[in-house]
């Protein structure tokens, strides 16, 4: 069912942005999405039977997803894919690296990537990935509100909207019963730059009539 909630939000997210960017409906319901594609991130880095296949699988979905991330928001930073995978570098140099100058370099170099190359979601995507990794129920909720102050002392009051970032959050740090529904796992990973690629061509589509 989460899966099914965060590519739909995700959907109605990038429609706002591309088709009614002066709408804050649709970014509102959009902030549910990234929370839950970070705790996706972090289940998938604890119960996968080879981090190297993960990591690989990222990789490629993150470059397949580049050029049609691109053309639909008319962007070259790197795709919030990268994101996620720099966010699993960090992750095993935190929980698997033993040496402890090792482990800090590499973790600052994950840092410094995060701020320094542009990248959507960034540093501030990174810490979430911590925090889901680290923290549970109500200590999360905090975390991720001190999180979000901390992007709006940053970015301005116009970051406002990322507040409602709490909500995907609270999806599963207070779950709910839901109905399960099963999602193929070739339409989830292929879903983000398929739709990408079709919002890009509706785009031109309507530009053009």
């Amino acid at each position: 069912m989460l899966q099914l909630i965060a590519m739909t939000t995700m959907l109605i997210d990038h429609v706002g942005y591309i088709f009614f960017p002066h709408t804050d409906l649709f970014r509102i319901i959009g902030r549910i999405a990234f929370p839950l594609y970070c705790w996706f991130l972090v289940q998938g880095y604890l119960h996968t039977s080879s981090l190297k296949n993960y990591m690989r699988r990222l990789f490629w979905l993150a470059c397949l997803s580049q050029i049609p991330y691109s053309l639909a928001f008319d962007d070259w930073e790197l795709n919030v894919i990268f994101t996620l995978l720099l966010s699993i570098v960090g992750l095993y140099a935190a929980d698997r690296i033993k040496d402890e100058k090792y482990k800090a370099l590499l973790m600052a170099g994950v840092l410094l990537a995060a701020l320094l190359i542009p990248m959507d979601y960034g540093l501030y995507g990174v810490l979430l990935v911590f925090l889901y990794r680290y923290f549970t129920g109500w200590k999360l909720i905090v975390y991720h509100t001190a999180l979000n102050m901390m992007f709006i002392a940053v970015y301005g009051t116009g970051a406002w909207i990322q507040l409602f970032s709490l909500l995907g959050t609270f999806l599963f740090a207070y779950p709910i019963p839901n109905y399960q529904i099963s999602i193929k796992k070739w339409l989830y990973r292929s879903f983000y730059p398929a739709h990408l690629f079709l919002l890009f061509i509706l785009y031109l589509w309507m530009e053009q009539s």
